[in-house]
C-alpha cells in the first residue's frame, strides 16, 4: 500500500512538472505563460491535498528523491530536445527566436533547464549502474547544449557559475587553478555583456531607474506589483531630467520586468524584504550543515543556479522555477520538518489548515480558469469586429478582472474602437492605477483628444514619448492634436521632429509617417509664405 502511494505521488509530481513546462493553449489570451500557471496550480492543489491526507492518516510519507531526480532530468531533456528541433528547423517555432521550446522566449526555456541541470547528479552517482551514468551524461549534455544554443546570457552565466563552484570545491589546494576558474567566470560575464552590448546597456538603464524608485521608499518598498505600476513613470522622469538625446534613449523600451529578481523584491518590499530573504538563505545554509548529504548538495546547486539566473533575468515568472525552488528548500529543511511534525497536535492543525486552504484555492482557481477561457474567447471575437457581442461579455468579466491591468487595457481599447470614449477613459484610468505603460498612455491621450480635452491629451502623449523616446507614434499624435487645435508652430515642430528622428528599426509604418510629415511641412510652409 505504501509503495502504491509513493508511485501515485510520483505520477502526480510528473504531471505537475509536465504542466509547468509544456502546457500551451490558444484558448487563453496568453497562450504560453497563463495556461502553464493555471494548470500547474490546479495539479499542485491536488498534489498538496493528496500528500496532506497521506501524512494525516499514514503519519509519514517517504519520497524517493532518486526517482524524482530522474523524472526532472527526463522532462528537462524532452524540453531541451524540443528546443534543439526548433534550432535545426525540424519543429516550427512561432517566435522570432531560434529556440524557445514551449515558451514565448529563450528566457523561460533556459531558466527551467538551468533549474533542472543539477538533478543529473542523481544519475551520475558512482553507485549507479553504468548505463544509468551513461544516460545521465547524454541527457545532461543535451540540456547544456540547448541552454548554450538558446543564447540566453543569464542561462550561460548561471550554468558557468554552478560549474565554477563545483570545480572550485574539487581543487582543494590548487590556488592557480582556482584563480583561473574565477577569472574565467569574470571573463565570461564580460563577454556576455559585449555580445549584446545594447541589450545589456538597456538593462543598466532599467536598474538605474529602479534605484531611483528604491530611493523614494527604501525600507518597506512600494508594495506588490509596484514595478508594473510605477516603473515606466520613473523611466519617463529619467529622460525628462537627462534629455531624449541621452545615450539610453534609443535603447529604452516598454519594460515589463526589472531583469533582476532581487531588485524586484527591493522594489516591492524594500530593504526589510531583502533582509528577510537573506535571513532565510542563512537559515537554509544552517539546515544544510546539519546533515550535508548528496540530496542536499544537489538542492544547494539548484538554488545557486536559480539564484544566479535571477541576477540577470526573471525566472520566477515561470511555474517550473517555483516548483524546483520549493522542492529544493524542502530537501534542505527536511530534518526540522520531521522534528516539527513529531508532535501529533501540530501535524493535525497544519494538515487541517492545508486541506481547508487547498479546497478553497482549487474552487477559486476553477472560477478563474473559466473567466480566463471566456476572456480568451471574446478577445478572438474582437479581431472579427463583433463588438456588439464582445462589449457585454467584457462588462460581465470586469468584476472578475477588476485589478488585472491587461484585461482592463484590452477592455479600454475595445471601448475606444467602439467610440465609447467616456467609458474607455474610465476603464483606462482604472488600469492606470495598476500599470504605467506606453500603450496605455496613448489610449488615455486618444480618449482625452476625442473628448476635446487637448491639455490632458497632450500630457499623456508627452508621457508616452518620454517613456519610450525612440517611438514615433506619440510625436505623430501630438502633430495631429496641434493641427486640430490650429497651433501651426507647434504642429510644424512636431512634424520636423518626426522627420528628423532616427529610426531604431526601419518599418513601413514609420516610413509612411515620415513621408506624411514631409508633405505636411511643405503645406505649412506654403501657407506661411
Amino acid at each position: 500500500m505504501a509503495r502504491l502511494r509513493d508511485y501515485i505521488g510520483l505520477l502526480m509530481f510528473s504531471v505537475l512538472c509536465v504542466s509547468a513546462l509544456f502546457v500551451q493553449s490558444h484558448y487563453f489570451t496568453d497562450s504560453s505563460i497563463v495556461p502553464k500557471w493555471l494548470i500547474t496550480l490546479f495539479v499542485f492543489g491536488g498534489l498538496v491535498l493528496y500528500y496532506t491526507i497521506a501524512i494525516w492518516y499514514a503519519h509519514s510519507v517517504s519520497i524517493n528523491m532518486f526517482r524524482v531526480g530522474i523524472v526532472l532530468v527526463a522532462i528537462c531533456f524532452l524540453q531541451a530536445v524540443l528546443g534543439l528541433l526548433q534550432y535545426f528547423n525540424v519543429y516550427y517555432s512561432p517566435s522570432i527566436y531560434k529556440i524557445t521550446g514551449s515558451f514565448d522566449n529563450p528566457a523561460g526555456f533556459s531558466a527551467c533547464l538551468c533549474a533542472g541541470v543539477p538533478f543529473t547528479a542523481f544519475l551520475l552517482s558512482k553507485d549507479n549502474k553504468r548505463y544509468m551514468r551513461l544516460m545521465g551524461w547524454i541527457m545532461g549534455t543535451i540540456i547544456v547544449v540547448a541552454i548554450v544554443l538558446s543564447y540566453s546570457r543569464a542561462g550561460i552565466i548561471s550554468l558557468a557559475a554552478v560549474c565554477t563552484i563545483f570545480l572550485y570545491q574539487k581543487l582543494l589546494h590548487r590556488r592557480i587553478l582556482k584563480f583561473s576558474l574565477l577569472a574565467g567566470l569574470v571573463a565570461l560575464i564580460l563577454g556576455c555583456y559585449w555580445i549584446k552590448k545594447d541589450s545589456a546597456d538597456g538593462r543598466l538603464l532599467i536598474w538605474q531607474s529602479c534605484i531611483n524608485m528604491v530611493k523614494d521608499s527604501p525600507w518597506i518598498g512600494h508594495g506588490l506589483g509596484s514595478f508594473e505600476a510605477h516603473y515606466m513613470d520613473y523611466q519617463a522622469e529619467y529622460f525628462r531630467i537627462h534629455g531624449q538625446q541621452n545615450r539610453y534613449a534609443m535603447l529604452a523600451d516598454n519594460v515589463k520586468h526589472p531583469f533582476n529578481e532581487y531588485m524586484e523584491i527591493l522594489l516591492n518590499f524594500g530593504i526589510i524584504g531583502l533582509v528577510i530573504l537573506f535571513a532565510f538563505i542563512f537559515l537554509l545554509i544552517y539546515c544544510y550543515k546539519l546533515n550535508p548529504d548528496i540530496e542536499k548538495k544537489i538542492a544547494v546547486y539548484v538554488l545557486i543556479s536559480i539564484g544566479t539566473f535571477s541576477l540577470f533575468s526573471y525566472p520566477f515568472t515561470y511555474p517550473f522555477t517555483w516548483i524546483i525552488t520549493l522542492l529544493s528548500v524542502l530537501i534542505i529543511i527536511k530534518e526540522p520538518i520531521k522534528v516539527f511534525f513529531a508532535a501529533s497536535w501540530k501535524k493535525n492543525v497544519v494538515c487541517a489548515l492545508v486541506i481547508g486552504c487547498s479546497m478553497i484555492g482549487i474552487y477559486e482557481l476553477v472560477e478563474r480558469i473559466q473567466a480566463e477561457l471566456e476572456w480568451g474567447r471574446i478577445s478572438k471575437l474582437t479581431l472579427s469586429d463583433s463588438y456588439d457581442t464582445v462589449l457585454p461579455a467584457y462588462e460581465k468579466l470586469e468584476k472578475a478582472f477588476a485589478d488585472n491591468p491587461y484585461f482592463l487595457y484590452n477592455y479600454a481599447a475595445v471601448l475606444l474602437e467602439k467610440k465609447q470614449y467616456d467609458k474607455s477613459l474610465e476603464i483606462a484610468l482604472q488600469c492606470r492605477k495598476y500599470w504605467a505603460d506606453y500603450d496605455l498612455e496613448l489610449i488615455l491621450g486618444e480618449n482625452y483628444q476625442q473628448l476635446n480635452k487637448p491639455k490632458l491629451a497632450e500630457k499623456y502623449y508627452n508621457s508616452a514619448s518620454m517613456m519610450c523616446p525612440s517611438r514615433f507614434l506619440p510625436l505623430y499624435k501630438l502633430f495631429h492634436l496641434y493641427k486640430m487645435n490650429g497651433e501651426k508652430e507647434r504642429s510644424l515642430a512636431m512634424a520636423e521632429a518626426v522627420v528628423d528622428k532616427p529610426m531604431k528599426i526601419e518599418t513601413v509604418a514609420i516610413k509612411r509617417m515620415k513621408r506624411e510629415m514631409e508633405r505636411e511641412i511643405q503645406k505649412i510652409n506654403i501657407v506661411t509664405e
